[in-house]
Protein backbone atom coordinates (compact mmCIF):
# COMPACT_ATOMS: atom_id res chain seq x y z
CA UNK A 1 0.00 0.00 0.00
CA UNK A 2 2.46 2.58 0.86
CA UNK A 3 4.32 1.63 -2.65
CA UNK A 4 1.53 2.23 -4.37
CA UNK A 5 1.14 5.85 -2.34
CA UNK A 6 4.45 6.56 -3.51
CA UNK A 7 3.94 5.22 -6.98
CA UNK A 8 1.01 7.91 -7.36
CA UNK A 9 3.29 10.69 -6.09
CA UNK A 10 5.15 10.35 -8.58
CA UNK A 11 3.50 10.46 -11.39
CA UNK A 12 1.61 13.39 -9.63
CA UNK A 13 5.40 15.32 -9.58
CA UNK A 14 6.49 14.12 -13.38
CA UNK A 15 3.37 15.62 -14.25
CA UNK A 16 3.12 18.66 -12.82
CA UNK A 17 6.73 18.96 -13.92
CA UNK A 18 5.79 18.19 -17.69
CA UNK A 19 3.04 21.19 -17.26
CA UNK A 20 5.46 23.21 -15.63
CA UNK A 21 8.05 22.80 -18.81
CA UNK A 22 5.38 23.24 -21.24
CA UNK A 23 4.20 26.47 -20.12
CA UNK A 24 7.65 27.49 -19.37
CA UNK A 25 8.55 26.87 -22.90
CA UNK A 26 5.22 28.72 -24.52
CA UNK A 27 6.64 31.60 -22.27
CA UNK A 28 10.16 31.66 -23.23
CA UNK A 29 9.64 30.92 -27.04
CA UNK A 30 10.86 34.14 -28.68
CA UNK A 31 7.85 36.40 -30.75
CA UNK A 32 7.86 36.67 -34.28
CA UNK A 33 10.07 39.37 -35.64
CA UNK A 34 9.55 41.32 -38.85
CA UNK A 35 11.82 43.64 -40.72
CA UNK A 36 12.51 45.32 -44.00
CA UNK A 37 13.07 41.29 -45.54
CA UNK A 38 9.32 41.03 -45.00
CA UNK A 39 7.73 43.51 -47.30
CA UNK A 40 4.95 41.80 -49.11
CA UNK A 41 4.67 39.18 -47.14
CA UNK A 42 1.05 37.54 -45.61
CA UNK A 43 0.90 36.57 -42.00
CA UNK A 44 -2.00 34.25 -40.23
CA UNK A 45 -1.75 35.10 -36.79
CA UNK A 46 -4.14 34.00 -33.65
CA UNK A 47 -6.12 36.20 -31.45
CA UNK A 48 -3.42 37.48 -28.98
CA UNK A 49 -0.45 36.60 -30.27
CA UNK A 50 1.91 39.24 -30.27
CA UNK A 51 5.21 40.53 -32.75
CA UNK A 52 7.74 42.86 -33.32
CA UNK A 53 8.61 44.93 -36.32
CA UNK A 54 12.18 45.82 -35.86
CA UNK A 55 13.65 48.67 -38.74
CA UNK A 56 16.33 50.31 -39.36
CA UNK A 57 16.26 54.09 -40.45
CA UNK A 58 18.87 55.82 -42.61
CA UNK A 59 20.33 58.91 -41.64
CA UNK A 60 17.91 62.30 -41.60
CA UNK A 61 14.89 59.98 -42.04
CA UNK A 62 12.11 60.32 -39.68
CA UNK A 63 9.44 57.31 -39.33
CA UNK A 64 5.39 57.93 -39.96
CA UNK A 65 2.71 56.79 -37.87
CA UNK A 66 1.94 52.52 -38.98
CA UNK A 67 -0.63 52.07 -40.62
CA UNK A 68 -3.03 49.31 -39.58
CA UNK A 69 -6.92 48.47 -39.28
CA UNK A 70 -7.01 48.59 -34.71
CA UNK A 71 -10.20 46.81 -34.66
CA UNK A 72 -7.55 43.88 -35.60
CA UNK A 73 -3.73 45.06 -34.28
CA UNK A 74 -2.73 46.99 -31.20
CA UNK A 75 0.19 48.97 -30.73
CA UNK A 76 1.45 48.06 -27.46
CA UNK A 77 4.65 49.44 -27.14
CA UNK A 78 7.53 51.66 -29.34
CA UNK A 79 10.74 52.40 -28.96
CA UNK A 80 13.40 54.13 -31.08
CA UNK A 81 17.13 53.99 -30.58
CA UNK A 82 19.55 56.59 -32.19
CA UNK A 83 23.46 55.94 -32.88
CA UNK A 84 26.12 58.15 -34.41
CA UNK A 85 29.85 56.47 -35.44
CA UNK A 86 31.93 57.16 -38.09
CA UNK A 87 29.75 55.84 -40.69
CA UNK A 88 26.84 58.31 -39.68
CA UNK A 89 24.18 58.49 -37.47
CA UNK A 90 20.74 55.84 -38.15
CA UNK A 91 18.16 55.12 -36.13
CA UNK A 92 16.48 51.84 -34.93
CA UNK A 93 12.56 52.17 -34.15
CA UNK A 94 11.00 48.88 -32.93
CA UNK A 95 6.95 48.16 -32.25
CA UNK A 96 5.34 45.75 -30.45
CA UNK A 97 1.90 44.56 -31.59
CA UNK A 98 -0.89 42.16 -30.68
CA UNK A 99 -3.78 40.90 -32.46
CA UNK A 100 -7.02 41.92 -31.77
CA UNK A 101 -9.17 39.65 -33.13
CA UNK A 102 -9.96 37.84 -36.47
CA UNK A 103 -10.14 40.02 -39.50
CA UNK A 104 -7.57 41.65 -41.99
CA UNK A 105 -5.31 44.21 -42.41
CA UNK A 106 -2.53 45.22 -43.58
CA UNK A 107 0.37 46.82 -41.90
CA UNK A 108 2.63 49.72 -43.47
CA UNK A 109 5.18 51.29 -41.92
CA UNK A 110 6.99 54.30 -43.95
CA UNK A 111 9.70 56.98 -43.57
CA UNK A 112 10.31 60.38 -44.76
CA UNK A 113 13.50 61.94 -45.03
CA UNK A 114 14.73 65.52 -44.30
CA UNK A 115 13.60 67.04 -47.38
CA UNK A 116 10.59 68.26 -45.51
CA UNK A 117 6.88 68.27 -46.74
CA UNK A 118 7.51 67.85 -50.32
CA UNK A 119 9.42 64.38 -50.33
CA UNK A 120 7.52 61.73 -50.46
CA UNK A 121 7.15 58.38 -47.90
CA UNK A 122 9.46 55.51 -48.13
CA UNK A 123 7.96 52.41 -47.32
CA UNK A 124 10.18 50.21 -45.43
CA UNK A 125 7.73 47.66 -44.18
CA UNK A 126 4.33 46.45 -45.96
CA UNK A 127 2.33 43.29 -44.95
CA UNK A 128 -0.64 41.55 -45.06
CA UNK A 129 -1.77 40.52 -41.52
CA UNK A 130 -4.72 37.26 -41.55
CA UNK A 131 -6.23 37.40 -37.87
CA UNK A 132 -7.92 33.96 -36.58
CA UNK A 133 -9.32 32.96 -33.71
CA UNK A 134 -11.81 35.12 -31.06
CA UNK A 135 -11.77 38.50 -29.89
CA UNK A 136 -9.51 40.37 -26.92
CA UNK A 137 -11.02 43.36 -24.87
CA UNK A 138 -7.91 45.15 -25.22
Amino acid sequence: MQKLHFLNRTISLLLILVCLGTIGLAWAAEPLVLTRKDTGRTLTLTAGQRFVVDLNLGEGHYVLAPEFDPFVLTLVGQSMQSTSGPKGSSSRVVYEFMVRQAGQTELVIAAKGDGGKEGKPEPLLKVKIVATGGGRAV
